[in-house]
């Protein structure tokens, strides 16, 4: 008899908010393409955090 954990209201309150087609999409793409699209992501918080900083001067 295999018995069910009971669900945790958290993680499924989590799981409603989770866009599973942008997981999918990532999955599909090489561990290199993840990365690089990684460090894409990073430059550009990065621009936006100086362009932040230059408008608070």
């Amino acid at each position: 008899m295999s018995e069910q954990i009971p669900a945790d209201p958290v993680l499924e309150r989590y799981i409603a908010d989770v866009d599973a087609s942008l997981l999918i999409e990532n999955l599909k793409l090489t561990p290199e393409q993840r990365l690089l699209k990684l460090i894409e992501l990073q430059s550009f918080a990065s621009e936006l955090r100086r362009a932040g900083e230059t408008l608070r001067e």
